[in-house]
């Protein structure tokens, strides 16, 4: 890690309170704030002017979509090193509704995935990123199905709070407000874009904002980002209507050393949970931007008639000047030559009392000096514990280690940590930065008492995330809590104070130097083996593992049934545990008396404090390491279902948690590698299943899928999850089952769409469970998707559904005999029903991999 300072979140004293409030805001929506969690390296030369230059531009722009990986990266690429406005990505949703091609997390976990790939991304193109408290709940049909689920008024009132903070002069939107925009959530962003940029400048609109500092804000222009990709004649439609702009954002920056689409591609490419990898291209790009609002531009500039220098801003027209000097003065090879200037002028934004509708763009300019002026003196300062989390109450230590390049006269004076008081306290230091010398120190610090968690998901949620906070409202991350401020001192007497998150870092042998943020956890985590106990017998076991996060652990592991159920025993003691050990209890199932649905519930007691959560570790290369918290619960489930099959084999797709829940039912499942597998070896199993998406993600399935319709025509059964036609498949869909058929995008989202047996007569819908109307009930998210379409006449298609006003589709469950075994390919959400305890999705999904009972 090269150097930390361009994760630095500054802290600024106004003395405006209810500004202050407004700024203080806005201006930690920095790409470059404390939650972005992954240290940039120390800008070069280049990039320093080129920071430089973006001081001059006092323009934003605010991108509205849906979901991550609906944003335009090249216009968002151009806008903020291009035009080199403060550019923002406001995504309803944290894309929490999709599925996941890099591994099994889905729901919540996924949405952390995504809110990170989307941090990374704005961290390669230069924009901020914003969400509402929208939760993504899979593909919607219409935007009313979306306000229906998500209430409207609540989540219009989070794009007109961003609005007030971000304050932007020209909102783009990426889909238009009708059915074209195909995703109901598309057509809804659109929809809640056009209202807000009119209420977001209303005093009567959502004024309890106004109460909690922000300031009503009128944004001059709204556009929709038309694409090709919709419209392939969109340009010759541009030039039959005046409302059409067009820019060319495939430009090339000398300084940066790429053109902004190369830039757009990297950014794309972060979006891996998704599959989004994109091309780096180079040359003339041009978008279509369409005047939906707004005064209309009187040439063919987006940005004409809005004044972008610093003259928009009364007393302030001098700025221009010395900036323009310090960038016309500037040394590539002796960057800490600006220091002065740059100081000086920072020096004369200063109490000039500007009036409040502009006063956000002096502070935040005043940032952007602040953070160049550590850039040009070449400072880092590094702050490491010994150990990744530390638990809540714990003292510990931190490593600061901070280096002037070539820069004599710096020094810190002393630097503020965290204590166990939920405050903070000074640290001493009182030294010089020798040039290209390394100052360490040993800092003692305190976790307090608030666990580091993503503040979306700290409570209870269904369509919406509940927020109490509502200054939290649109950001993107939860701002670590072990963080320090040294107290800088550069030459002519300037003094900075960054805010420095405290991180974890060490030596992989493979990826080289490895680096985490500190988390503040639990004393300890528990860990149930399994999330949905279905209780079929008396007798069953449940292992639950304490993993202690501290050392010298002691305490009582307690369980509470539901009211009708018997756990014995009810409790565990255990004694002097340490850090990163585990400790595994088993509870029996010893008798059951009416039992009520609901959770069997455990909590960790100790003389440290209380634990009733499980902690998650999300780690993939191209994001942070994340860390997050479940209820330390087990979903217990009556569940009447047999089974006839013992042994079956799994093909691991794009990742799903279906062969944890097939060992629920008593099953015994190996992981088939069709690199490798025979023939021979697949005759041992009852019934072979492929994960989700096997034929889009998994190689080997070109040649193997042979091997498995061979082993169908033998004798055994063959159980396909969805799959996407796309052009990723590994072979055409149509030879994909021993018979033809088509994968379509048909899907049915309402989750309590009734069920028609189509032939209630097949062994599938009745042996060894008699499959009725009520294992239809309490579905999650939806029925299922990519149906099959265009049947071969030897499939027999089982369930027909549909939502409400469209026609029954009849694709999600089919089947056919082949030679003496059975072919089955289904797009129900099992891969969400299965996890989820829904007990009906058990019974079926036991029909259809039960051996076959011979007529």
């Amino acid at each position: 890690m090269a150097g930390i300072f361009g994760a630095m979140l500054f802290r600024i004293h106004f003395r405006d309170p209810i500004v202050a409030t407004a700024v203080a805001l806005a201006a930690c929506y920095s790409p470059l704030a404390a939650w972005a969690q992954r240290p940039p390296a120390q800008p070069n030369a280049a990039e320093i002017l080129h920071k430089m230059q973006k001081l001059q531009v006092l323009g934003s722009v605010l991108y509205i979509v849906a979901h991550p990986d609906d944003e335009n990266t090249r216009l968002i690429a151009w806008l903020a090193n291009g035009k080199k406005v403060r550019t923002g990505d406001l995504s309803l949703t944290r894309g929490d509704g999709g599925q996941n091609l890099i591994g099994p997390e889905l729901g919540d976990a996924l949405g952390i995935i995504r809110t990170q790939e989307l941090l990374e991304a704005r961290r390669i193109d230069g924009g901020e990123q914003f969400f509402t408290r929208a939760v993504d709940f899979g593909y919607s049909k219409s935007a009313e199905e979306s306000f229906q689920k998500w209430g409207k008024q609540e989540v219009l009132s989070d794009v007109v709070r961003v609005i007030r903070m971000f304050r932007p002069d020209v909102i783009i939107t990426r889909f238009p407000p009708t059915r074209e925009a195909g995703h109901g959530h598309h057509e809804a962003s659109a929809i809640l874009a056009a209202e807000a940029f009119d209420l977001a400048g209303d005093p009567n609109a959502f004024p309890e904002q106004l109460t909690q500092g922000l300031e009503v804000w009128q944004p001059r222009r709204l556009f929709f980002n038309g694409s090709t990709w919709w419209k392939q004649n969109l340009a010759e439609i541009a030039k039959q209507d005046s409302g059409w702009y067009t820019v060319d954002v495939g430009g090339y920056d000398p300084l940066l050393g790429l053109s902004y689409t190369e830039i757009a591609g990297r950014s794309r490419s972060m979006h891996k949970s998704q599959g989004f990898g994109a091309a780096e291209t180079r040359g003339e790009m041009i978008e279509y931007l369409h005047l939906e609002k707004g005064d209309k531009p009187k040439t063919k500039d987006i940005f004409e008639g809005i004044d972008m220098t610093w003259s928009r801003i009364p007393g302030a027209a001098g700025t221009a000047s010395s900036l323009q000097k310090i960038i016309d003065d500037f040394q590539p090879e002796r960057p800490e030559m600006s220091i002065a200037a740059l100081s000086s002028t920072m020096n004369g934004l200063r109490d000039r009392g500007y009036p409040a509708p502009e006063r956000a763009w002096v502070y935040w300019k005043e940032e952007e000096i602040r953070r160049l002026l550590l850039g040009c003196a070449g400072i880092s300062i590094e702050l490491t514990a010994k150990t990744p989390s530390i638990a809540v109450s714990e003292t510990s230590s931190v490593t600061m280690t901070a280096i002037a390049r070539e820069m004599s006269g710096t020094g810190i004076l002393s630097v503020r940590v965290p204590t166990l008081n939920a405050s903070t306290t000074n640290f001493l230091v009182n030294d010089t930065l020798q040039p290209n010398k390394a100052l360490i120190r040993e800092i003692p610090i305190g976790a307090q008492s608030s666990i580091d968690e993503p503040y979306w998901l700290a409570q209870h949620h269904s369509a919406l995330y509940t927020v109490k906070d509502p200054s939290e409202v649109g950001r993107p991350a939860t701002e670590q809590r072990l963080t320090c401020s040294p107290y800088v001192t550069l030459p002519l007497r300037e003094r900075a104070n960054p805010e420095l998150p405290i991180m974890y870092k060490w030596v992989d042998r493979v990826a080289g130097e490895r680096i985490r943020p500190v988390y503040v956890t639990p004393i300890a985590s528990i860990v149930p083996e399994k999330n949905i106990w279905l209780i079929t017998e008396l007798g069953g076991m449940l292992t639950v593992h304490v993993d202690a996060l501290k050392d010298n652990l002691s305490g009582t592991l307690t369980c509470s049934a539901p009211k009708g159920w018997m756990i014995s025993p009810p409790s565990y003691n255990m004694e002097g545990m340490k850090r990163g050990e585990r400790r595994s209890f088993t509870f029996q199932h010893v008798g059951s008396n009416n039992p009520q649905p609901g959770s069997l519930e455990f909590v960790f007691t100790s003389a440290d404090g209380k634990s009733n959560k499980t902690m998650h570790e999300i780690d993939y290369p191209h994001i942070m390491p994340q860390v997050y918290y479940t209820p330390a619960d087990v979903k217990m489930v009556p569940l009447d279902v047999k089974v006839n099959a013992s042994l079956v084999g799994y093909i691991k797709g794009a990742g799903d948690e279906v062969p944890q829940a097939l060992e629920q039912l008593g099953v015994a499942v190996e992981m088939i590698d069709p690199s490798t597998a025979t023939l021979q070896a697949l005759g041992k199993y009852d019934a072979i299943v492929t994960g989700i998406r096997a034929y889009n993600t998994v190689e080997a399935m070109k040649t193997f899928n042979a091997t498995l319709l061979q082993y169908v025509k033998n004798g055994g059964t063959l159980v396909c999850q969805y799959n996407t036609r796309s052009s990723d498949m590994m072979l055409p869909d149509s030879l994909m089952g021993p018979y033809p058929f088509k994968l379509t995008r048909d899907r049915v989202t309402v989750e309590e769409a009734p069920a028609t047996f189509l032939t209630p007569t097949h062994p599938l819908l009745n042996t060894p469970n008699k499959i009725t109307a009520t294992d239809f009930e309490g579905w999650v998210q939806e029925r299922g998707l990519y149906f099959t379409g265009s049947l071969d006449p030897h499939y027999t298609p089982l369930i027909a559904w549909n939502d409400p006003g469209e026609q029954p589709l009849n694709g999600a469950l089919i089947s056919c005999d082949y030679g003496k075994g059975r072919y089955v390919y289904t797009g129900i959400s099992f891969f969400r029903e299965l996890p989820a305890g829904v007990p009906g999705a058990y019974r079926l999904f036991a029909n259809l991999i039960s051996r076959r009972v011979e007529k």
